[in-house]
């Protein structure tokens, strides 16, 4: 492992790499500018072995730092997933000779000065079997006997360095599996190859070709979905958010890893990568959930990298009320817009996050709080999300006001796509507000995202959706507690007798069948529900889940008639 990086030895021959098979061949050499890998994945004594190839031209000094996998999306210490580390040059069959010092991201390459070099490693992860929903672990390479899952930030080392690097990519893998990467897609740099995905085994690939864009669809194991479903829903909504961004289709790669759970549990997850997305899901995940977190993520294929790019460094989380809030906002208008789903489908999402920014113990919070507890609190892990779309909101209304419905919140975002701030997106944002519209929302942006002030929108920010108002109702109060069992029933285990379930007759034991009436959070009407007994009775218990305590909180009361004819819909839609 990396945490005892020594002198290498051993040749790179063995990976096969053209570059490392002749270096001394001034054809086969690599460019300054140029980085040329080879990704093998390989069948080896009943285990699968994943091996990395980099050839590249070593600095004038005769020193190269190489950059080793670190930190990224929460997860830290990924230098230990790289194992036997190599390298060797043009002018010695000898191995190079490679140094580690205190910081273990980086290693140390001796060479001759500005000479051809190649370097090879093994991805060895820390951990193998299939994803666990309750471990939480996405992101660190997999690699298992029938199938890999490798993301770039994962399982690349590069040179440090200054140079726009020209970067070149060869995959394989075993005869009889499936390979597909967005890697494929396009022109590399640095950064593509690092937010990129490539998965390999037994997955099944199903692709469609618009526009001469191909959008594939890579998914193993079972699902709620069909692979068809899948694949129909990527298509529908990268062409959602390419009709709002007015750009034509472009390559897409969204690929599928199961989450192992138990019975009851569904948990869904992914990250976006720029022309891919990386789904991990529990076979029960539900298709609506799936559309909704592809819409968000898919946005990001622009925000915050196509308006001017996130704040770097320690302090990015900063900016999260931005690329992260933002792309909960235009997750609704694109996807109304394009009838994805309804405008009442959007009105709940909203008051989803009315809710949960007013109910939020950070709630007013200021931005730094978030810097530091982002990666560690869930609370403030959330924050930016609820406070940016309501942020949002409240920009998009602001600017409407004031310009008497001429221009919105999308007028500024499309500018900024086709000329780019030079200053990260959350930094020039109102900037470019003022310059687009006229209105100044710097001392909102001071206000509500740096100071933390809960935000209050304007009654009339949903136009004919409904007002934004302070309502009242019960508190929900379920009265009893249980458990999934053996056949993904809830098996009630403790009743309170003090609350509304055990005056309707509910007790320990009885398993409950269905739901006839009423929802689970809503203490506005009765709730009946079937239940078997334990001694194999089938009753039907009606009662009013609640223990008559009220609760106060902002609310779209949505408006009477149909909400697509009435100007909602294209309200939602910023049409």
């Amino acid at each position: 492992m990396l945490h005892t990086l020594l002198t290498a030895t051993g040749a790179l021959a063995v990976i096969a790499m053209p570059v490392a098979a002749n270096l001394s061949s001034e054809a086969e050499a690599p460019q300054v500018s140029q980085l040329r890998y080879r990704v093998e994945v390989s069948e080896l004594d009943d285990a699968t072995r994943v091996a990395v190839a980099l050839g590249f031209v070593g600095e004038v000094d005769g020193t190269t730092d190489i950059v080793l996998p670190s930190n990224w999306g929460g997860e830290g210490e990924l230098w230990t997933a790289l194992g036997a580390l190599q390298g060797r040059s043009a002018s010695s069959s000898e191995p190079l000779r490679i140094e580690q010092g205190d910081d273990l991201a980086r290693a140390t390459i001796h060479h001759q000065p500005g000479e051809a070099l190649a370097l090879s490693y093994t991805i060895t992860p820390d951990r193998t079997g299939e994803p666990q929903a309750a471990l939480g672990d996405y992101y660190r390479p997999y690699v298992e006997p029938d199938w890999v899952h490798l993301i770039g930030q994962t399982i690349f080392a590069f040179p440090a360095s200054d140079t726009e690097f020209d970067v070149t990519v060869a995959l394989s893998a075993p005869d009889g599996w499936t390979l597909a990467s967005d890697l494929e897609q396009g022109d590399l740099d640095i950064n593509t190859l690092l937010t990129s995905v490539t998965v390999a085994g037994d997955f099944r690939v199903l692709e469609d070709v618009v526009d001469g864009a191909a959008q594939r669809v890579a998914i193993r194991g079972g699902h709620a979905f069909t692979d068809t479903d899948m694949s129909q829903s990527v298509r529908a909504v990268l062409a959602a958010n390419a009709a709002y961004w007015g750009t034509g289709a472009e390559p897409f790669l969204v690929t599928v890893l199961p989450l192992e759970a138990d019975p009851g549990v569904m948990s869904v997850g992914g990250t976006n990568l720029g022309d891919a997305f990386a789904f991990f899901a529990t076979n029960n995940a539900e298709s609506d959930i799936l559309l909704r977190i592809l819409v968000h993520e898919h946005v990001h294929t622009w925000i915050p990298g196509r308006v001017g790019g996130s704040i770097n460094g320690e302090t990015e989380p900063a900016g999260y009320w931005f690329s992260e809030g933002f792309t909960d906002f235009l997750t609704q208008r694109a996807a109304v817009r394009a009838g994805l789903w309804s405008a009442e489908t959007a009105i709940a999402s909203w008051n989803e996050a009315l809710l949960e920014d007013f109910n939020s113990p950070v709630r007013d919070a200021p931005n730094d709080a978030v810097i530091s507890g982002f990666w560690t609190d869930p609370d403030f892990q959330r924050l930016p999300y609820h406070r940016g779309m309501i942020f949002a909101a409240l920009v998009d209304h602001t600017i409407r006001s004031a310009t008497s419905g001429r221009l919105d919140l999308d007028d500024v975002l499309l500018d900024m796509q086709t000329d780019p701030p030079s200053e990260p997106a959350p930094l020039s944002f109102a900037g470019r507000v003022l310059a687009i519209t006229g209105v100044d929302i710097a001392p909102l942006v001071e206000r509500h995202m740096i100071n933390g002030e809960p935000i209050s929108l304007p009654a009339e920010t949903f136009g004919a959706c409904g007002p934004v108002e302070m309502i009242s109702e019960p508190v929900f109060v379920y009265g009893m507690t249980g458990q999934r069992n053996a056949d993904d029933r809830y098996e009630i285990n403790t009743v309170d007798p003090d609350g509304p379930a055990a005056p309707a007759g509910f007790r320990p034991g009885m398993v409950i069948l269905e739901r006839l009436e009423g929802a689970v959070g809503n203490a506005m009407v009765d709730s009946v529900l079937r239940v078997a007994t334990p001694e194999g009775e089938t009753l039907d218990l009606r009662y009013r889940p609640t223990n008559g305590e009220l609760q106060t909180y902002p609310r779209i009361s949505t408006a009477a008639g149909d909400l697509a004819s009435n100007g909602c819909a294209a309200r939602i839609g910023g049409l």
